[in-house]
């Protein structure tokens, strides 16, 4: 009796808490066996991910709620404003992040606590989905369903997109598209039904754009088999439902919602403009996709970079395998739909054409593809970039057709062949997810580089700091620089998102002078809301010696709006190049140009510095020396030649304001 009593509890425990903490485990190993001495997966997305969250948490925890402009405007980019929606706003994401943080003083300890929570809740919202879906499936093979779904390979591979985590809002959309595709259509889905199933779909708004449009991708599908039912049986009375008034309550104030939080990201559509819909299309899942991943899985997939065949894998993000044990399940839940007859299977059936009509409309074979008219019919797809993210959804969609065509399969009677099986199938299930080789970073040297950038300002007047770098990729600096914003409460004109200021924000020139210079010199202003510049402000750059664990901080001076070292009275000494088009001088070893106007021309003709990396060009170039220098294409190309040397560099500079944009190269014939 006693014992029976304990197994209960026993296998709940282990169906609730042992799985999935045993897959966050596995697939969080790098950075939560190393006690955050490592993190996943690399310095750019995560920790970009992470800044946004943190973001958030200030602004609540800093008594903010009540200025969105502060929340839309964080202190990057600066002194451009309104740059939050130029990427992922992790609004709903946040929630339960700041209440970690709130509970958590290390702010990147909360980060881990949040991507272990957000995973368990996957597993949990899909694994009571199925339960309310197929109550005939026995516990083991929903507790596997769920945890080969959720922790998919497809979907954890996204821990360099952690934005694209939060799914367990999936799960109450997965269980009233189980009632679109079943509930006979005499009993109609009500009115109430459909508003439920618009607030979880726009709650998912809330989270994330991709999983928004994805998730009523999902819907789509199934609503159109239940429309198809209802004409066919010639069933159009819908009832109201129960909750009616409740059900529109929360729908109104969800669509309220996400109108508060798209608004700005329309806003920047005026300023970028939408993705080009031959990027969307070029993007989408091709066929070998689904069997292609990094070579990082403990099973690995038949395709991964550099093993494919040319041809077979184009498009961003193109890693959808699910895991072999999924793909098994999958083929085995096809030809158990198949071979079962109509009506006891009737429920199996209808998932199986979902899972079909969700990956026939959303694949690209040899550019062709019917996503350009289904993509008509989802709000915001046309604004999706990564579309073969689509491939998530689909995993999760697939849960359900594996859950139900269980119950069909064998159930072995005695203890010891269903203890073998367990394990069998949950070893399969546990190596289908485990990654042996899972990139990460040193979090550790990451903190001491941004700490060392932190004293620096610390001890210092700056409003306003530009970080340079010498070594590593641009992007780590600048998400560096904006985490030692969100330490010291000092803007930085670094920054990294979905988009860059207009017109030629200086990404890659580490430049602390060019980046001050952009700002004079290209008029951000005609594009984007701008905070006040006044001449008064502290700008600094700060620049970090890793070798000897330094940090050096100047500042720059700036006079109407200019840096110092621009803010010269032009009056040329030496005219060293002249034609029709433009004339080259020089005052006080600068090198100066002018266009020449023609006669009735009232266009401005002043003198202009010729400037580069934000410092001006010098005359005096060792033996070089101008040749030649011609307007073409509204832009003006000057030759700088070194006869001695015998090869000539062709500058490119910008005419509005004389910035050197770049230059090639001519080896002279001896």
């Amino acid at each position: 009796m006693t014992l029976k009593f304990l197994i209960k509890p026993a296998k709940t425990t282990v169906h609730w808490l042992l799985i999935p903490v045993a897959a966050i485990l596995i697939t969080l190993w790098p950075t939560l066996s190393s006690g955050l001495e490592f993190l996943q997966t690399d310095p750019g997305d995560t920790l970009l991910n992470h800044y946004f969250l943190e973001h958030a948490y200030q602004h609540i925890r800093d008594g903010q709620i009540l200025n969105p402009e502060n929340f839309w405007s964080p202190n990057f980019f600066w002194p451009v404003k309104d740059t939050l929606a130029w990427s992922d706003h992790l609004i709903g994401p946040a929630v339960l992040y700041g209440l970690l943080r709130t509970f958590i003083r290390d702010p990147y300890q909360a980060y881990a606590g949040w991507l272990s929570l957000t995973l368990g809740l996957n597993y949990v919202a899909m694994r009571r989905a199925l339960m309310a879906i197929s109550p005939a499936t026995t516990p083991a093979w929903l507790s596997l369903v769920s945890l080969i779904t959720v922790f998919s390979p497809a979907i954890t591979i996204q821990l360099s997109h952690p934005q694209l985590l939060s799914l367990f809002l999936m799960g109450p959309i997965l269980v009233l598209c189980n009632h679109l595709l079943t509930q006979d259509p005499s009993e109609n889905f009500s009115i109430s039904d459909w508003l439920m199933l618009g607030f979880w779909l726009l709650c998912n708004g809330i989270f994330n754009i991709y999983i928004f449009v994805y998730g009523c991708y999902g819907a789509l599908a199934c609503a159109s088999i239940h429309v198809a039912r209802r004409l066919r049986k010639k069933s159009f009375r819908i009832k109201k439902g129960i909750r009616l008034q409740r059900a529109a309550t929360a729908f109104l104030t969800v669509i309220a919602l996400n109108l508060i939080i798209y608004t700005p990201y329309l806003n920047s559509l005026e300023t970028f403009g939408e993705r080009p819909s031959e990027l969307i299309l070029a993007n989408l899942p091709k066929p070998a996709s689904w069997i292609f991943s990094r070579d990082q899985w403990l099973i690995p997939p038949l395709l991964s970079h550099g093993q494919s065949p040319e041809g077979w894998i184009s498009g961003a993000e193109q890693e959808l395998f699910p895991g072999w044990l999924l793909i098994i399940l999958i083929v085995a839940t096809a030809i158990t739909a198949i071979t079962k007859k109509a009506k006891t299977s009737h429920e199996l059936k209808l998932w199986m054409l979902t899972l079909s009509i969700l990956i026939i409309g959303s694949i690209s074979i040899m550019d062709f593809t019917l996503w350009p008219f289904i993509s008509k019919a989802l709000p915001g797809a046309s604004s999706l970039r990564a579309s073969s993210r689509v491939g998530m959804v689909i995993v999760l969609f697939a849960a359900p057709s594996i859950a139900l065509a269980s119950t069909y399969w064998i159930t072995i009677q005695t203890l010891a062949g269903r203890t073998l099986t367990l394990l069998f199938g949950y070893g399969a299930a546990f190596s289908s997810i485990t990654a042996v080789d899972q990139p990460f970073f040193s979090l550790k040297e990451w903190r001491k580089e941004q700490r060392l950038v932190q004293d620096a300002l610390s001890n210092s007047t700056c409003d306003v700091f530009w970080m340079e770098w010498e070594n590593g990729p641009e992007w780590r600096s600048h998400v560096l620089a904006m985490h030692a914003q969100l330490s010291t409460g000092i803007s930085t004109a670094n920054g990294y998102s979905g988009h860059f200021p207009k017109q030629n924000w200086p990404y890659s020139n580490p430049s602390g002078d060019g980046a001050y210079a952009w700002m004079s010199l290209y008029n951000p202003g005609k594009y984007h809301n701008l905070r006040p510049q006044t001449d008064e402000l502290n700008r600094c750059i700060v620049s970090v010696d890793t070798i000897s664990n330094t940090s050096k901080l100047r500042q720059i001076e700036f006079r109407d709006g200019k840096p110092i070292n621009l803010d010269i009275n032009f009056s040329p000494g030496e005219i060293i190049y002249s034609n029709d088009q433009v004339k080259i001088a020089v005052d006080n070893n600068y090198l100066l140009f002018r266009v020449q106007i023609s006669k009735g021309d009232e266009s401005d003709s002043a003198w202009r510095l010729l400037t580069r990396d934000g410092k001006p060009i010098p005359a005096e170039r060792a033996n070089y020396s101008i040749t030649d220098a011609r307007i073409k294409k509204n832009k003006l190309l000057i030759d700088d030649t070194n006869p001695i040397e015998r090869i000539r560099y062709t500058w490119t500079i910008n005419l509005d304001n004389g910035v050197f944009e770049g230059q090639s190269v001519t080896n002279l014939v001896q």
